[in-house]
């Protein structure tokens, strides 16, 4: 047999094999499985993070939920962000970051140092007009959360104790609506976490033990002791580029 037959006999033979091989089965990757995670408005900073770790772990699907800190449900999402002390209720908490609430006034207001009966008298209302403490002369437009909210409840223990809140203070629902309350009215005064504090408004300095008070951390909730992609999303929020996202916006733990 010629070298030309033999290869021509040897292709064929290879292509009659392939033909009769069954065919390669394709690998399914496994689908990503879904993580609830759920935070207050207030923490609407820490959004950025959460996408962040999720980019990096593909074998999760997020979803995020936006819920009033009283209508947070620890039964019915995997993991919760939050501000402030853990919950008596909550076995696991794992600290990510801090943030403090801080004074904030119209950039007009040249009251930039506030000592702590200060804002009591102006946030309790006994201060009408900035005139009684300083040379500026504006009508005081005391600005605060709703009730129920968690930075309303922090601050009123820390600035007014067992006093109320002014009988004619304006309600901010969320902190962007502070921003802009306070923003546009020159007597106005209020509060955001540091997180959201822009250039928009001016912030006052405070006495540096109700700083402190006023600095709380932020918390990963979890019903359970976290295992695989909870684990993993943990890690990357507490260590990981959430980490790093988280701290362009809050402090890092103390």
């Amino acid at each position: 047999m010629t070298p030309t037959v033999e290869r021509s006999v040897f292709l064929l033979l290879t292509l009659w094999l392939a033909a009769c091989s069954a065919p390669p089965t394709a690998t399914i990757p496994p689908s990503p499985q879904p993580v609830s995670v759920s935070f207050s408005p207030s923490l609407e900073p820490a959004r950025d993070a959460l996408h962040a770790c999720a980019n990096t772990l593909p074998e999760i699907a997020l979803f995020i939920e936006k819920v009033p800190a009283a209508g947070q449900n620890f039964k019915t999402n995997d993991l919760i962000i939050w501000w402030g002390e853990k919950p008596g209720d909550m076995n696991y908490a794992f600290p990510l970051v801090e943030d403090e609430l801080v004074v904030i006034i119209n950039p007009e207001n040249p009251n930039t140092e506030l000592s702590t009966r200060e804002l009591n008298a102006l946030f309790n209302g006994r201060v009408e007009n900035w005139s009684d403490i300083s040379i500026y002369d504006q009508p005081v437009s005391v600005w605060i959360y709703p009730p129920d909210s968690k930075l309303s409840d922090a601050f009123g223990t820390a600035i007014l104790g067992t006093q109320r809140f002014s009988r004619l203070a304006y309600l901010a629902p969320t902190p962007q609506a502070m921003l802009e309350a306070v923003a546009g009215d020159p007597g106005g005064i209020g509060y955001v976490p540091r997180s959201w504090l822009t250039s928009e408004v001016a912030s006052s300095l405070i006495d540096p033990n109700l700083q402190i008070t006023l600095r709380k951390p932020l918390l990963a909730l979890v019903n359970s002791e976290p295992q695989g992609n909870l684990r993993a999303l943990l890690n990357c929020l507490q260590t990981g580029v959430g980490q790093e996202r988280l701290l362009d916006h809050y402090s890092p733990t103390s």
